[in-house]
């Protein structure tokens, strides 16, 4: 590190302050085409009374953005920052991990606009050229975090799910372009709804279960019994984990996209064979931390996020393995049509393992971590609370009020609050963070 004495000012290594990059680019995405554009889509659809009502390419912008955009961002900035300093070895090039960030940016709003431009050109070659750019920040990132592991010859318990999370995000930069055509380039309405149905599910389950789920447990292995003193789990759950859930995840995929390709039902049924194993898991994990007992350090604002997120992980897992059923048991009867599925409840389902276990992580580990990476004492910060009640009040409120317009048409009234009301959630967060960065990077430039 250089010092200059006369000055005082301290050159801090790029290393040690590169997560701030990724993690104000996720904050910029999540209030622009993210939670920003989600909330309006959401009053446009409550204004008009159905989930058709607004242009379905703009849902796939919205949530591309918030998967790739602001959760990839957060998980890149966190792997580069967290990792070395958890593993006490130092990252892989740094100046090389940094270029994924404007790759990355580039393709996700390449991408967003190719999807609002469609069916008109260039959307189809600009939406491919955004997928490669995003392909390459991907397997940059991937490089760099598997040579920075090699560095060290100790082998930590959550290795296997960060490489686990890391082939799930190269596998998903790898079908976009695809997923891509297939959806905005299919010819007629009925192609189109096909192409959707079949394989934008499987499609956010490598994203969402595959990509951050699995890499929040992995990282849970470490920080729930490191950081704030709770049991680690045995190796027999570990390892339950870690095969099960990838298994479960890649099972999903494989059994639903044939299913819907090859229209044997025996496929849908064997699906939910992974609803079971990923619900276990979900109830499980936090009975083996015992995440809800007394920790030694006490109170901490970060703790009541996290232990809120492993209950909306349950929850979402519930209304997965309960989908099949309330498909045909319940929706179908009502609606006496031929369609078994039912937009409200799986969006619901999506929504709380979403917002409600991923995002709720990434609030409550990032109110921890930040402070920590810029030398701040956590227990002078903001408690969090508004943010807390309000993100839970809002998430809750869009899953309640999402399932109950299966039921009650004049639920789309109010359903377009819940998206306000997280996004309200989140720019306090927002400021709350990067108020820790600056303060951070004020302590880091001037020696006191």
């Amino acid at each position: 590190m250089y010092n200059n004495q006369l000055s005082g000012h301290v050159k801090v290594p790029l290393a040690n302050r590169i997560y701030r990059f990724f993690f104000i680019s996720a904050l910029v995405i999540i209030f622009t085409l993210g939670c920003m554009w989600g909330a309006i889509n959401l009053l446009l659809i409550g204004l008009e009374g159905s989930f058709h009502g607004i242009d379905y390419s703009w849902v796939l912008a919205h949530g591309h953005a918030m998967v790739f955009g602001f959760v990839g961002l957060f998980i890149m900035g966190f792997s580069f920052q967290a990792i070395p300093r958890y593993t006490g070895i130092t990252l892989w090039r740094p100046r090389l991990a940094l270029s994924a960030l404007p790759l990355m940016i580039t393709g996700i709003l390449l991408q967003a606009w190719a999807h609002v431009i469609a069916p008109r050109p260039p959307y189809l070659l600009l939406g491919v050229a955004a997928g490669g750019l995003q392909l390459v920040a991907v397997a940059i990132f991937v490089l760099v975090v598997v040579r920075t592991l090699h560095g060290t010859h100790v082998r930590r318990n959550n290795d296997g799910f960060i490489y686990a999370a890391l082939g799930w995000f190269l596998l998903a930069a790898i079908i976009n372009p695809i997923i891509f055509s297939l959806f905005e380039s299919a010819g007629t309405e009925e192609e189109f709804l096909f192409n959707v149905s079949s394989f934008n599910i499987p499609y956010r389950d490598i994203q969402t279960l595959g990509i951050a789920v699995v890499m929040i447990l992995g990282m849970s292995l470490h920080i729930l019994p490191h950081a704030y003193g709770f049991r680690e789990p045995s190796s027999r759950w570990r390892k339950f984990l870690l095969w099960g859930v990838n298994g479960a995840i890649l099972f999903g995929v494989i059994s639903f996209t044939a299913g819907m390709t090859t229209g044997v039902h025996w496929w849908h049924a064997a699906n939910g064979i992974s609803y079971i194993i990923l619900l276990v898991a979900a109830i499980g994990t936090p009975i083996q931390f015992r995440l809800f007992r007394r920790v030694p350090e006490g109170s901490d604002r970060s703790l009541k996020f996290i232990r809120a997120a492993y209950l909306w992980f349950i929850v979402a897992m519930l209304l997965l393995a309960f989908g099949p059923y309330y498909m045909f048991g319940i929706y179908l009867p009502m609606t006496g049509g031929e369609n078994p599925f039912s937009h409200a409840y799986f969006g619901a389902y999506r929504h709380a393992l979403t917002v409600g276990f991923i995002m709720m992580m990434i609030v409550g580990v990032s109110s921890k971590v930040v402070p920590i990476f810029s030398g701040i004492d956590i227990r002078k910060t903001n408690s969090l609370w508004a943010v807390f009640i309000l993100l839970n009040l809002g998430n809750a409120w869009r899953i309640i009020s999402q399932i109950t317009t299966d039921f009650f048409p004049q639920a789309f009234g109010v359903i377009g609050i819940s998206g306000f009301i997280e996004l309200t959630a989140l720019g306090l967060w927002g400021y709350e963070l990067i108020k820790n960065i600056q303060a951070g990077k004020r302590m880091h430039t001037y020696q006191p």
